[in-house]
């Protein structure tokens, strides 16, 4: 699942020297530093004292966030890190406690390891003094969601603080059809899901029957008026009916209901243990969407330097959403080895970027309701232009829904 596997980006770490530009330039003005992006950031050999520089520029009150898969820090650099108080919060990539499970979904890990390295932080959490949160952030799809549950009881009985629970982004159709969440408006899906006992064979007669009448031909219109019965209710509630990203659903459906429970019972854990639960919506609201970057006045630094508004931003990489495969270009705004953060913050094309995406479901259309997009229109072919001509264009962002969730 993860995007390294289908980028053709150069691996590299942040350069030290840039980093401690930065920080000696715009440290000073921010509130949050967040030290993670695509790839794991103890595998960067300078990523301890980068944590030392960031305590030393930031102002008293901001904090410093480190997401993990958990699989370096070891016993030994926790000591560090917590003794010197570099890290305010810290969360661990765990997506079940099935240990055979996990190193199937995480391939390549050692979920002992992973494990012993949290036991040990939770352990010595319960010593330190001060605010420090540790967390877990998991992934939910197919193969895993109903170990939601007992995940979260384990960790609520370990003393996390809080978990953030993320649907798979799809990178492949593969991943796709192992999420368990929607991209239908949950009021579009409650019009149509009816229309499911039909399936495409609705699709075919009423275009049969719309053709036939114009050229004449006396026939039935009963399938033809019960698509336009759906289209007239999802007019009335303000939504587009996409039929056929239903019918290609189908299995999803089904198990939709078994996701929902887990959830639930997730929640019902974690407000008995009362830790801070973040799960992600089953289905997106198209009237209801907004960019946890601009919400957060958040901009993202890559390995390079360069600056981008948010992690899926952040490097050329294909997608596959709504039944259809698009690619993804990577969108920059300033390069922090030539500009400083608030010079490239303060640019007009910028600002422009977030004015737009202040006013998200206005500005923004959602194509998750749209037949085109299922059919694949021109629009959803790239990230490039939506139909509401805006560029880039982020109509199909599940990060929007809050159907993916990360850590910012």
């Amino acid at each position: 699942m993860c995007i390294r596997r289908v980028w053709k980006a150069e691996l590299q770490d942040l350069n030290f020297d840039l980093y401690k530009k930065i920080a000696e330039s715009s440290f000073s003005r921010l509130e949050r530093l967040i030290l993670y992006g695509l790839g794991e950031p103890f595998v960067n050999p300078n990523f301890p004292k980068m944590l030392q520089i960031a305590r030393k520029h930031l102002p008293k009150n901001s904090t410093i966030t480190v997401s993990t898969n958990g699989s370096l820090l070891t016993p030994t650099i926790a000591n560090k890190i917590l003794k010197k108080a570099t890290a305010d919060s810290i969360s661990f990539s765990i997506d079940t406690m099935d240990v055979v499970k996990l190193s199937r979904i995480r391939e390549g890990s050692q979920p002992s390891a992973i494990m012993k390295n949290f036991q040990y932080l939770t352990e010595i959490k319960r010593r330190v003094e001060g605010n420090f949160k540790l967390g877990v952030e998991a992934v939910v799809m197919k193969d895993n969601f109903m170990d939601l549950p007992q995940l979260v009881r384990s960790l609520a009985e370990r003393n996390v603080d809080y978990i953030i629970v993320s649907h798979v982004v799809p990178y492949t159709e593969d991943i796709f059809r192992n999420s368990v969440y929607m991209t239908l408006s949950k009021p579009s899906f409650d019009i149509i899901k009816p229309s499911l006992k039909y399936g495409w064979s609705l699709i075919n007669e009423a275009t049969k029957e719309i053709l036939g009448r114009a050229y004449g031909v006396n026939i039935s219109q009963k399938s033809a008026e019960i698509v336009m019965n759906f289209w007239k209710k999802g007019e009335e509630a303000g939504y587009w009916i996409n039929l056929p990203l239903l019918f290609d659903s189908k299995d999803k459906v089904e198990m939709i209901d078994q996701v929902e429970k887990a959830f639930l019972e997730s929640a019902k854990i974690a407000q008995e243990y009362q830790i801070d639960l973040k799960l992600p919506r089953l289905f997106p609201d198209a009237k209801d969407r907004s960019c946890p970057y601009v919400d957060k006045n958040t901009l993202v630094v890559r390995s390079d330097g360069i600056a981008v508004p948010c992690l899926e931003f952040m490097y050329p990489h294909p997608l596959y959403v709504n039944t259809h495969l698009k690619k993804i270009y990577d969108i920059s705004f300033g390069d922090l080895k030539r500009e400083k953060v608030e010079d490239v913050w303060s640019k007009e094309e910028y600002a422009k970027f977030r004015d737009v995406r202040k006013n998200f479901t206005k500005n923004i259309p959602w194509c998750g309701d749209c037949p085109y997009s299922t059919l694949k229109c021109f629009f959803t072919e790239t990230n490039k232009l939506d139909c509401y001509a805006n560029t880039p264009a982020c109509s199909e962002c599940i990060y929007s829904v809050t159907l993916a969730q990360c850590n910012i």
